[in-house]
């Protein structure tokens, strides 16, 4: 039949209907107050052991912020503190559900300071109450929140 989609128009249309449009890295940080993020219901949480390349933190902290309707996604961060520490949170754009929250860990001194060097994911929590991510594995919140990254704000994860 002439209408059916193939294997690749399929897939296509559902990382289309999961992330948007190809998304543009912010020129500001985006803040918490634009996303009318809701806390999570239901979280599960593991340990996640991702660097994030020194050339990169910027980008993750600045998060992404939806421009049209076609934007799926809202990303914003907390921090970071005085060690380091930054929370980044990935929302759904119309709902402002979030479904992902990721703890982030910028290279410091001992005393405190920031320095050069590579950043780690060292904690992931997803959303499994919705529907569409109910039965989400600790490997599909992860590459969820890698598309997330590279789809919306241009980040590549090793």
């Amino acid at each position: 039949m002439a209408d059916e989609l193939t294997p690749n128009e399929l897939a296509a249309l559902g990382h289309w209907s999961t992330f948007g449009q190809k998304g543009e890295p912010p020129n500001s940080r985006v803040l918490s107050s634009e996303c009318k993020a809701k806390p999570f219901v239901a979280p599960v949480t593991s340990p996640w052991n991702q660097m994030v390349p020194w050339d990169e933190i910027s980008k993750v902290l600045n998060g992404f912020r939806a421009k049209a309707m076609e934007d799926k996604w809202v990303v914003y961060a907390d921090g970071p503190d005085a060690q380091g520490r930054a929370v980044v949170h990935m929302c759904r754009s119309w709902t402002g559900h979030k479904m992902l929250e990721l703890k982030l860990q910028l290279p410091t001194e001992d005393d405190g300071p920031f320095v050069n060097g590579d950043a780690w994911f060292t904690e992931i929590s997803w959303e499994s109450s919705q529907e569409r991510y109910r039965n989400q594995t600790e490997a599909g919140a992860k590459e969820l929140a890698k598309q997330v990254c590279k789809w919306c704000m241009d980040v590549s994860l090793p």
